[in-house]
């Protein structure tokens, strides 16, 4: 069996929505059971948000991605053979496939900044494709946020509030929101940051996809949005939402994306309430997932493996599952 972990560094419970503040109506559901972290699922009342409580403190955060993270996800982590990590991943692929997306509006020498660059795949793609663009990021994995660089010129900062106010022509964060303590404050951060006119589009995993089974939820991922929920919240910080939705690309289906653009006044509104209806289908939703025996059998057949395998074998057999898939997929008609 892999360590147990001992010191989460969960932060006080205060009973508060992560996305929205309210403490309203904030309903449980059950325990965290991917890693057993001794957080919660819950549903806030007023604005359909979904989050895990209590949050993390920022020192436990840090730890968190720094240790048990590679061990929990190690999918996620190079092993021996970096070329077919990144092959069987696909993430140049991936890269190519959202710039193509965002692209045809960036102007001859804009200025885009990304958060969590990771791998930095998508601004190698972009150095390469565009190489009048000026690129800052931020990727506090220092160790490995250049190794899909390709050679493109990106400037790191350590945050995005780091970059001077309405300076930028773009922001891109893909797969980042969910990780955030302050989805909120991202969104609010962002606007601060673009230039009148400038736009923002955000990549997370859909809440009302195709899942079913509580090891959906885990400690990486802080917050769950459904379409409705993730506009309210941008348009909360006082951008204007042009789309929300299901992701555009077949590659990420179970994925939102949203596209929203600084307006010339910047005003910072409450986050509006969800729509009763919105409420009680998050909650059908969520209600329909089970734990039964087979649930419980998965996860200790899993636990098991990567004791005995160890996370860098398991990591790549998951790779390969993945790259396996991605193969179907594309040979699909």
């Amino acid at each position: 069996m892999p360590e147990r972990i001992k010191d989460w560094g969960l932060a006080p419970d205060l009973g508060q929505c992560r996305l929205c503040g309210s403490s309203a109506g904030q309903r449980y559901f059950w325990a965290e059971v991917y890693a057993g972290s001794g957080q919660a699922l819950r549903r806030c009342g007023y604005c359909a948000g979904v989050y895990l409580a209590p949050g993390f403190t920022d020192a436990g955060l840090t730890r968190f991605y720094q240790g048990p993270y590679r061990r929990l996800f190690p999918a996620e982590v190079p092993w021996r053979d970096k070329a077919r990590f990144f092959a069987w991943r696909g993430d140049r692929d991936i890269a190519r496939q959202r710039l193509g997306l965002i692209e045809p509006a960036l102007a001859a020498g804009a200025r885009l900044f990304e958060l969590g660059s990771g791998f930095g795949a998508f601004l190698g793609q972009a150095g390469r494709s565009r190489p009048d663009l000026a690129l800052v990021a931020s990727e506090p994995d220092s160790a490995h946020r250049g190794e899909l660089l390709d050679g493109a010129p990106v400037r790191f900062v350590d945050n995005l509030p780091a970059v001077q106010p309405a300076s930028v022509d773009a922001v891109v964060a893909f797969h980042v929101l969910e990780h955030l303590p302050d989805p909120l404050g991202f969104f609010q951060q962002a606007g601060e940051a673009l230039r009148e006119g400038g736009q923002l589009w955000v990549e997370v995993p859909d809440l009302m996809a195709a899942w079913n089974t509580r090891l959906f939820v885990h400690p990486a991922h802080l917050s769950y949005f459904c379409a409705d929920a993730l506009r309210r919240l941008a348009e909360a910080s006082g951008l204007q939402v042009i789309s929300c939705g299901q992701h555009p690309l077949a590659a990420l289906e179970g994925t939102l994306w949203l596209h929203a653009r600084r307006p010339e006044r910047l005003a910072e509104t409450p986050v509006r309430a969800a729509a009763q209806a919105t409420v009680v289908a998050v909650d059908h939703w969520i209600e329909r997932v089970g734990w039964g025996l087979r649930d419980r059998l998965k996860n200790f057949g899993k636990r098991r493996v990567l004791g005995l395998l160890g996370a860098g074998l398991v990591g790549e057999l998951q790779r390969w599952r993945q790259y396996r898939a991605r193969l179907r997929q594309e040979r699909t008609p």
